[in-house]
């Protein structure tokens, strides 16, 4: 495992309330006057808190490269954000977004969005909806473990692996799925049962199950915590309009900016086959697969992920219109 160094949770910096009045918490990091801003949007059931090591590693200087702040959320219902009061879905997630760009970010500094999961979906949504904003204020795009649409599909399908063991991992996934959305009851076993101590013998594996067998201990232990600090039955309302996600034929816009996707290839959630997808509907995308890796990709090889960053903001300088964002020494050649 690749790790960086953690700091302590960031800073809250505002709070951006939305149409529906939920109050979403926004961090940043780096000097304000920073020509580029990375803004980066978690997944199901995380928070800002997840990107600490990302953080630190991108608003440190490097050469060749210009200097980076960083703005992080919790999207609604999550650590700090409040739920708000509007039904959802992930169109609402996608304008929880719109508005944080819109508040927490200069518009007169270039912006690469960076989204793991379900905050890889909200990046779509924004781009299905408000396409202008591409190749303008966002120039640079970073999918992480994500899908294009059919999300229930990960967690009902078989990877693609034979045998037992694979049989008993999808009818461990399709438990949990139909657990989330039967009864109040049954959404709050499988929240207890996936946030129990590790020591306890269906914990950890269970979450691998579900999540994929690549996650460490700290990484299970991480995600664990996470899902204790969100309600049952917010987990499963998330869920819920998680598998309502759909941007077939609506991500034109990605087409402008450059675009890096990267999966795991043991991601059991969003699997290898849906980010060949999502990757034919962006033309000039790149997809990186991960030996390896399961759905946690972001949090078990952070160094990757700020590497892929860095890859986009070498080719950010091509997508601008005004083309002034310069680059020099090693990494601009």
């Amino acid at each position: 495992m690749t790790a960086l160094a953690l700091a302590e949770p960031r800073r809250l910096v505002r709070s951006v309330t939305t149409d529906d009045g939920a109050e979403i918490a926004v961090y940043a990091q780096g000097d304000p006057d920073a020509p580029v801003t990375v803004l980066l949007c978690h997944g199901w059931t995380m928070s800002a808190h997840n990107w600490r090591p990302h953080i630190d590693a991108l608003t440190r200087p490097r050469q060749g490269f210009p200097a980076v702040r960083t703005v992080s959320y919790d999207q609604r219902g999550h650590g700090r954000s409040t739920r708000g009061a509007a039904a959802l879905d992930m169109a609402l997630l996608g304008r929880d977004l719109a508005r944080v760009l819109a508040e927490a970010t200069r518009d007169d500094a270039p912006v690469v969005v960076l989204g793991h999961s379900m905050g890889g979906m909200a990046i779509q949504q924004l781009a299905a909806r408000q396409p202008v904003l591409f190749g303008g204020r966002v120039a640079g795009v970073g999918l992480i473990s994500t899908c294009l649409n059919e999300v229930a599909e990960g967690l009902t399908v078989p990877v693609d692996r034979p045998g037992a063991a694979v049989r008993r991992l999808s009818r461990a996934r399709q438990r949990v799925a139909d657990g989330l959305m039967r009864s109040p009851r049954s959404a709050r076993t499988v929240h207890r049962l996936l946030t129990g101590p590790l020591s306890h013998p269906n914990t950890a594996p269970l979450w691998r199950a579900v999540f994929g067998p690549g996650p460490h201990t700290d990484t299970v232990r991480e995600g664990a915590r996470a899902f204790r600090d969100i309600p049952a039955m917010a987990i499963a309302e998330f869920y819920a309009a998680l598998t309502t996600h759909d941007c077939a034929g609506r991500l034109g816009a990605l087409a402008r900016v450059p675009t890096r996707i990267l999966v795991g290839t043991l991601d059991c959630v969003t699997p290898p086959a849906q980010a060949r997808r999502l990757a034919a509907e962006i033309p000039g995308a790149a997809l990186q697969t991960v030996p390896g890796q399961g759905h946690d990709l972001p949090y078990e090889r952070p160094v990757l992920v700020v590497e892929t960053v860095h890859a986009l903001l070498r080719e950010m300088p091509r997508s601008l219109p005004s083309g002034d964002l310069a680059l020099s020494g090693p990494a601009a050649r």
